[in-house]
């Protein structure tokens, strides 16, 4: 029955193996927050340095950190992490972001666009490849799951690439 649901054997014992977000837990920080000074509040909307709409800046992430999602144009996008315990930037997410300059491609040339996806109590986080539909290929989702490490300068794989992605 299982195998039924998840579509194979192999997909299902693959699914069955990968990390859950409780299995890295984070205290949640709760002091006062240090919001980083590019970010601002203006009436009920936050926006960042290139005055472009973000959401609040909140723990969303590994129990103080804050996930930002940040828009830079057309097919470009681009992640802060945010120490909200201190005010500072880490760079253990740049390797999501891209540049502007070209769209990140897989290594046979579709476009894709990554979505992260953390919980404020996990030190994992959910890289979400959404790949462009292209030369007779479907779209498709694609995931990798990493995890922070304690003193936030990068995030490790945990896992390699899976195929298809899973409401988490």
């Amino acid at each position: 029955m299982l195998c039924l649901i998840l579509g194979s054997p192999a997909l299902a014992q693959n699914r069955l193996n990968n990390p859950e977000f409780s299995n890295y837990p984070a205290t949640i920080f709760v002091g006062r927050l240090m919001i980083p000074p590019y970010y601002v509040k203006s009436a009920d909307v936050w926006r960042d340095d290139m005055g472009k709409q973000v959401a609040a800046p909140t723990v969303n992430f590994a129990g103080k950190h804050y996930v930002g999602l940040h828009s830079c144009g057309t097919e470009c996008r681009y992640y802060t992490l945010s120490d909200l315990s201190t005010g500072k930037d880490l760079k253990a997410l740049d390797m999501f972001s891209s540049d502007g300059e070209k769209p990140l491609k897989t290594r046979d040339g579709r476009t894709y666009i990554t979505e992260l996806v953390t919980r404020p109590d996990s030190a994992m986080i959910v890289a979400r490849y959404r790949i462009d539909e292209s030369s007779g290929h479907p779209a498709e989702c694609r995931e990798r799951i990493f995890t922070l490490s304690s003193d936030g300068q990068k995030v490790a794989p945990i896992t390699g690439t899976i195929k298809g992605c899973v409401s988490r």
